[in-house]
């Protein structure tokens, strides 16, 4: 795995969907595919900075810098800056094993959020999830959109276009979040990258009808899940950020009635 450090393949991430254009691409109204519920993308676009270089020096050459010891001029070596990783001395297997234990003990989240699609174009809104199965994705106005996951099956409604399509959760990345228990035996372990704070796992299916992986982000070390990333199949990174996340709260049926005319409450 190396020492690639969460923090800054988050910011790529981040930069990478903001900055790949001078003007942040406006969202069209193409079908959403079944590869990535969270790429869909509302009409609220906006306008970044061009950065010129996003690269930072390699690690050889920060780590073969010299040091000064002046305090006007202190320039501090990799070890220095970064600090100790989290869960450090811990295998990856056990960081791993960490982060399924916090999700498979998750009972009820909410709180707002921020996406971030692979145009650039950004959107947010109010997250509901209750696992396992049940997520609901309220999107702010300009975007029409409401993303349900109910009974196994994803709805997308566009209110825009007056339309509710639907297809299988395990054909996206999002099992993971939504499942009752995560098979590691069905699973790929893609990587396991820490921070100074926070940890990352990216998982992959071993099904062929699983599109795509899901880096899962949370805090350290008190596992607060905080965002997730989802690379889709042609390489497009969305990027899914988690602001006042409150847990254990009772969440109503009604959150995950699918959108559609016909749709039926859940029975308590």
């Amino acid at each position: 795995m190396g020492l690639t450090v969460l923090a800054t393949i988050s910011t790529i991430c981040v930069e990478a969907a903001i900055f790949g254009s001078p003007t942040v691409a406006a969202a069209t109204s193409e079908p959403v595919t079944t590869a990535t519920v969270q790429a869909t993308e509302g009409p609220a676009a906006v306008d970044a900075p061009v950065i010129d270089d996003l690269t930072a020096p390699p690690v050889e050459d920060i780590a073969d810098a010299p040091v000064s010891n002046t305090d006007d001029n202190l320039i501090l070596d990799e070890e220095q800056f970064l600090g100790p990783l989290a869960f450090e001395g811990e295998s990856d297997d056990a960081v791993v094993e960490r982060l399924v234990s916090y999700l498979e003990g998750v009972d009820t989240l909410k709180g707002d959020f921020t996406q971030i699609a692979p145009s650039g174009a950004v959107s947010s809104g109010r997250f509901f999830l209750r696992r396992p199965g049940l997520l609901r994705f309220e999107y702010d106005p300009p975007t029409p959109l409401l993303i349900v996951a109910n009974s196994g099956l994803v709805y997308v409604r566009d209110e825009a276009l007056e339309t509710t399509d639907s297809y299988p959760v395990g054909r996206t990345p999002l099992k993971f979040l939504l499942s009752d228990t995560i098979d590691l035996d069905r699973a790929e372990i893609v990587a396991v990258d820490r921070g100074v704070d926070t940890v990352a796992v990216t998982f992959a299916s071993k099904e062929e009808e699983t599109e795509g992986e899901l880096s899962v982000i949370v805090s350290a070390p008190e596992m607060q899940l905080t965002r997730w990333i989802v690379r889709d199949l042609h390489n497009g990174i969305t990027v899914v950020m988690l602001d006042n996340v409150a847990a254990g709260e009772r969440l109503a049926n009604r959150l995950f009635r699918a959108p559609e005319a016909g749709g039926q409450f859940l029975k308590n």
